[in-house]
């Protein structure tokens, strides 16, 4: 899990809920409901559990009003109310229709309440909720197995001890995952705090932390040529992924056939992952970074063979021109991972 720790998965509990219609003209306020259909909504919130990248900002009224509600400043029903009318005014003409939810959940901690957001497509139904709410709320968890998109937008926000954590789990439909549309990061008044280069170093990181991990695996124990390969397979990547990780991760060890060796790196890359904070998360990949550089030779007339990656920036071998012609060459690593002697020079060194 991402946003839900492990123990909150095991005791979540649907406490309260609440629905309203959004889209059209009028807002017509509704009661909270007795608490119906409760695994099936779980499931879905859970299904909306990736690792936040938003935080809110200072002056978000939507932490502010989950905040009064769960200190109970305002009853669960008229503070839900309010949120759902500012949504209904944030919601443009040219956004679909739908079932606005807020569901507040409870964990074994009885200090801890969290609150789920969904906006779920409804369109099969819409002319049949003045009739029966009941039936309005059984047709639309009909409608939503028929079709795993029907999540519009989803967020999840954690409150300890009546004051809302700023990190934010957001998801939206409409815009590449994870940037969600400005309607719903203007309702929620949150900022992404991680942005598609960041995320593409820790999945660069994620990758050299397992593959260092799993060398005995490797063909040949070759780290580097194994995270030049996950890094190739990764940048052909339309989006980058937790799978797509794992079978960069795969690629790079010459994609073995035996069960327990592709469970063992499966096990060690998504640890990486969640403690790479990259969880759930599809981002699109930033090119530059995922660019394989040559390999440049350098030979010193002292005898010093030296070989780096000839990286146009960003890179940890620093050359500074000496009066006369010489250089002086500064190697910046967080780690030697070979220090030997060699009896004599390799025939493809002369």
């Amino acid at each position: 899990m991402a946003f839900f720790t492990d123990e909150e998965i095991a005791t979540l509990t649907i406490e309260n809920m609440i629905l309203h219609v959004v889209g059209g003209d009028d807002f017509d306020p509704q009661s909270s409901r007795v608490v119906e259909h409760a695994d099936f909504f779980i499931e879905r919130i859970r299904n909306t559990d990736i690792e936040p990248v938003f935080l809110f900002n200072d002056n978000s009224q939507t932490k502010r009003q989950l905040e009064r509600i769960a200190r109970r400043d305002d009853a669960f029903e008229a503070g839900c109310q309010a949120l759902s009318r500012e949504f209904a005014r944030l919601h443009p003409a040219s956004s679909r229709d739908g079932a606005f939810f807020i569901f507040e959940l409870a964990t074994a901690d009885a200090n801890v309440r969290i609150y789920s957001l969904i906006k779920y497509d409804y369109q099969e139904v819409i002319e049949q909720h003045v009739e029966d709410g009941e039936n309005l709320l059984r047709l639309i968890v009909q409608a939503f197995v028929a079709d795993k998109r029907a999540i519009q937008k989803a967020a999840l926000v954690r409150v300890v001890n009546g004051s809302a954590e700023g990190a934010v789990t957001a998801r939206d439909r409409m815009k590449p995952a994870p940037d969600i549309g400005d309607y719903f990061a203007m309702y929620l008044h949150v900022t992404r705090t991680r942005d598609d280069r960041q995320l593409t170093e820790k999945a660069i990181e994620t990758m050299s932390g397992a593959l260092k991990e799993l060398k005995s695996l490797l063909p040949d124990q070759d780290v580097p040529a194994a995270f030049r390969e996950a890094k190739t397979a990764l940048g052909n990547r339309q989006r980058v992924s937790a799978e797509a990780i794992e079978e960069a991760v795969l690629a790079a060890a010459g994609r073995p056939e035996d069960e327990k060796t592709i469970a063992k790196i499966q096990g060690c890359v998504r640890r990486k992952i969640k403690s790479a904070k990259l969880e759930g998360l599809e981002f699109t990949p930033n090119r530059q970074l995922l660019r394989v550089p040559a390999i440049r030779r350098l030979r010193t007339t002292e005898g010093v063979l030296l070989f780096y990656p000839d990286r146009i920036a960003d890179t940890n071998v620093e050359r500074v021109q000496q009066p006369g012609g010489g250089e002086v060459i500064t190697i910046t690593t967080r780690h030697i991972e070979e220090d030997g002697i060699v009896r004599r020079e390799p025939r493809s060194a002369a």
